[in-house]
């Protein structure tokens, strides 16, 4: 998302961040899908969420290696307008996807903790999948009015003027913010409950795990994505001449910057992905040896 290409040292910085990104990202989201659809017999709201992020993931980390070679071939881009286009919808679109799966998963988990009643009403597998559908749909047709405008001759920068629409930013920084809202008072919420709830009952060594699950899944969200939406609101307003345009090659390169640490969210998201596994099969366990 550039009108050039990027420094040599943000170059290098993706070589060494991103090929980590991609191979663990990717080991360890195929392998806590195959746990998923595999060892686990029944669909809950939870697992649910799980897949669509995964998925959501794994998409985002397939454009990975190519948007890498798209930075160190520059200009002379050589697979086609039509896959390079593909492979920045992948990316682009994935990357907004897991934002909103991410938050829904945890209003979720605010719902079923802070308000368990109402749980009864707005919690079950067929209205979770019915989100999850809204989402792709909401995503890939956003995607789709962004990319009839695109005129790009090279792949992953470069992009034409009418990306870089007030309305656009406007609209990609909304997006975040309303989720990153979300996500800080769903959080707080339900730290604020179970740390209630393991007062009461003293030891409680699950609810303990709870809570740190819950502060690592919203501390990994902000740090991923708040730099990567200043860079662009940034970049956007030196573009603009808002700002000086002296400014302007600084935060381009920190806004590459901020795109290899979004990516790190699919790493990240695959060891959140093993301790809420892990919860669900010890309560499975657990329920199993109560009923027999």
């Amino acid at each position: 998302m550039s009108t050039a290409t990027v420094d040599d040292s943000v170059k290098r910085f993706q070589l060494i961040l991103s090929p980590p990104t991609f191979i663990l990202g990717l080991v360890l989201n195929v392998v806590a899908l195959w746990v998923l659809c595999f060892k686990f017999k029944k669909w809950t709201e939870s697992t649910i969420y799980m897949t669509n992020l995964i998925v959501s993931d794994i998409l985002l980390l397939f454009s990975l290696p190519f948007k890498i070679y798209a930075y160190q071939v520059g200009g002379t881009w050589s697979l086609g307008s039509g896959f390079c286009n593909f492979l920045e919808s992948l990316y682009y679109v994935n990357t907004y996807a897991s934002i909103l799966i991410i938050t829904l998963i945890c209003l979720d988990r605010y719902i079923a903790i802070n308000h368990p009643f109402l749980a009864r009403t707005f919690r079950s597998p067929q209205k979770t999948m019915i989100a999850c559908a809204v989402v792709w749909i909401a995503v890939w047709s956003c995607s789709t009015c962004i990319y009839s405008q695109w005129n790009s001759k090279t792949c992953f920068f470069n992009h034409s003027v009418s990306v870089w629409k007030v309305s656009i930013i406007a609209f990609l920084q909304t997006i975040f913010l309303v989720t990153a809202v979300t996500m800080m008072f769903c959080s707080i919420q339900m730290i604020r409950t179970l740390r209630r709830s393991g007062a009461v009952k003293l030891e409680n060594r699950s609810n303990s795990k709870s809570v740190k699950i819950v502060l690592s899944n919203l501390l990994t969200f902000l740090v991923c994505f708040t730099p990567y939406h200043v860079g662009i609101l940034m970049y956007f307003l030196a573009r603009s001449c808002w700002i000086s345009e002296s400014y302007l090659v600084p935060l381009r390169n920190f806004l590459q910057i901020c795109l290899c640490l979004a990516n790190v969210n699919c790493f990240l998201d695959a060891i959140y992905y093993y301790f809420v596994i892990k919860e669900f099969w010890k309560s499975n366990k657990s329920s199993l040896k109560t009923s027999n």
